[in-house]
C-alpha cells in the first residue's frame, strides 16, 4: 500500500475525533513569524507551535527544505491515480455511516458497553504486568540507544501509573470519546474513499488537520490534554557545528519531565530535522 492511500485510510479510520474552533491551516502564522526559523532551535519551536494549532500546512512547510516538499506534494498526487480496493471503500462507507447515522452516540455505547464490562475486570491484571512488558520490549528494540530507551521505560511507567489512577473505561469517559468521533465524522464531511482524488494537497491537509484536532479532543475525553504537553516543551543546550546542531528538547509526560536529544540539519539554508 503506498504512502498516500495509506495516508487517508488512516484519517478515515482515526475519525473518532473532532476539530478545534481556531486552528487549522494557517492557524499558526502569527506564531511562527514571531520565532527566528533561521536558527536550529527556532525551527524546531515553530513546529511545535504549528502542532500546537493543529495546523499541519505550516508544520509541513517549516519542518521540510523546499525540495522535500516539492517531493512530498508531487508523491501526493501520484498516489491519487491509484485505486483503492472494494474492501477499503466498503469499511470506510460502513464506518462513516454508522457514525453519521440518527441516533449513532446511543448506538455505539450500546456496543461498546459488554467490551467495556470485559476490559474493566482484564484492566488491574493488564497494568500489573504492564511495566515489566514494556521494559522488555523497550529493551529488546535495537533502534533505541541507552538514552532512549530509558525515556521510553519512564514514560511507559507514567502511562501505566495514570491509567491505574484514572477511570478511563466509565460510562461519561466513553461517552465522550464517542461524541468526539460521531462529531468528527461530521466534520470530515467524506463519504468515500475515492473523493481524495479530487483533492488538492492543501485540502488534504485540512483533512489532516481535522484529525489531529480530533487526536487532541479524543484524549481530551480521557483526561488528556496533548496541548499541555506540546506548550511543556522546553529546548536546550543548542550546539550548532556548521550546518548541523544537536539540542536537549524537554516535556512533561503523564506527570514526568522527560528529556530527550534533537539532531537539526540546514538544508538550502533551512534547518530541519535529522530524520
Amino acid at each position: 500500500m503506498n504512502t498516500i492511500k495509506l495516508l487517508f485510510i488512516s484519517v478515515a479510520l482515526m475519525s473518532l475525533m473532532a476539530c478545534g474552533e481556531d486552528q487549522g491551516p494557517g492557524a499558526a502564522a502569527n506564531e511562527v513569524a514571531k520565532l527566528d526559523t533561521n536558527t536550529p532551535d527556532g525551527a524546531f519551536k515553530a513546529v511545535v507551535a504549528s502542532l500546537r494549532s493543529n495546523d499541519l500546512k505550516t508544520m509541513i512547510q517549516t519542518s521540510m527544505s523546499e525540495e522535500q516538499y516539492n517531493e512530498l506534494v508531487a508523491e501526493f498526487e501520484k498516489g491519487k491515480a491509484t485505486q483503492f480496493s472494494q474492501s477499503d471503500e466498503m469499511q470506510f462507507q460502513q464506518m462513516m455511516g454508522m457514525l453519521t447515522s440518527e441516533g449513532a452516540e446511543d448506538t455505539l455505547y450500546a456496543m461498546a458497553a459488554p467490551q467495556l464490562e470485559q476490559a474493566r475486570a482484564f484492566l488491574p491484571m493488564a497494568l500489573m504486568m504492564g511495566k515489566d512488558q514494556i521494559s522488555q520490549m523497550v529493551q529488546s528494540n535495537g533502534m533505541l540507544d541507552q538514552a532512549q530507551q530509558e525515556s521510553a521505560i519512564k514514560v511507559g511507567g507514567a502511562v501505566i501509573d495514570w491509567v491505574g489512577e484514572n477511570d478511563i473505561l466509565s460510562e461519561e469517559v466513553t461517552k465522550g470519546a464517542i461524541a468526539a468521533a460521531v462529531a468528527t465524522a461530521k466534520a470530515l464531511d467524506m463519504k468515500s474513499l475515492n473523493e481524495v482524488k479530487d483533492m488538492s494537497f492543501d485540502q488534504a491537509l485540512e483533512k489532516g488537520a481535522v484529525v489531529l484536532g480530533g487526536v487532541k479532543n479524543i484524549m481530551g475525553a480521557y483526561g488528556i490534554s496533548m496541548d499541555d504537553m506540546l506548550d511543556s516543551v522546553e529546548v536546550s543546550n543548542v550546539q550548532v557545528s556548521g550546518e548541523t546542531a544537536t539540542m536537549d528538547m524537554t516535556m512533561e509526560l503523564f506527570g514526568e519531565e522527560i528529556t530527550q536529544a534533537v539532531n537539526m540539519v540546514q538544508k538550502n539554508g533551512k534547518w530541519v530535522s535529522e530524520k
